[in-house]
Order: structure tokens, then sequence, then C-alpha cells
């Protein structure tokens, strides 16, 4: 009985590592987002932040690029024209908008 406790305990600790990191961002190197544009897995992250722009106008502060739960996505920070901090999750196959579900208020369209 011991012997069986003890295993059970020691298969639950080999697989903790899994368990661990199956939901931590993995963030990829520049070589590697070019292979994923170049093979049509997602979008380049220019074609995604032209389709942003135009609905949340600023500049650029901050982008990467990671896997997660298989889900490749782009989190950028954006300087608003009025100086606020706006932090987007973007579906990098798609350039859709992922979290928040909708554009923050203090998004400011661009202005033609």
């Amino acid at each position: 009985m011991k012997i069986a406790i003890y295993l059970s305990i020691l298969v639950c600790l080999l697989k903790l590592p899994v368990l661990v990191f199956a939901n931590q961002k993995v963030e990829v190197q520049h070589y590697q987002a070019q292979l994923l544009v170049k093979s049509g897995q997602i979008l380049s992250l220019d074609v995604t932040l032209v389709g942003i722009k135009a609905i949340c106008h600023g500049k650029l502060i901050d982008a990467h690029l990671y896997q997660h739960n298989g889900n490749w996505l782009y989190e950028i920070q954006i300087r608003s024209p009025n100086g606020e901090i706006v932090d987007l999750i973007l579906n990098a196959r798609n350039g859709q908008l992922t979290n928040p579900a909708k554009m923050p208020s203090r998004c400011i369209a661009e202005t033609l």
C-alpha cells in the first residue's frame, strides 16, 4: 500500500513541471517570428499595427510575440496622443483584438 502511495506521489511530481509550464507564455526571437510570417502562420507586426493604428492611434512603445495555449499573440503597448498607455493583446494569425474584448475608450482613431 505504501509503495502505491509513493509511486502516485512520484508520478504527480514528475508531471508537475509540464503542468507548470503549460500555461506560461513562450516569447519567440525575431528570426523565429520571421519564419512564422514567411510560413503564413501569423501576420507581421507591421501589418497588424496598420490595422490597429487606424482605430487606436499613438506611438508604439513595446511589442512582444508569444505563444500561449497554442495561440500566437502579439502583446503591444501604445502611448495615445493624450499620453495614456494602452495595453492590447492581439491574435497574431488575424490581427483581431483578444484582450480586452473591445477597444478601450482611451483609444483615439487616427485622423486622416
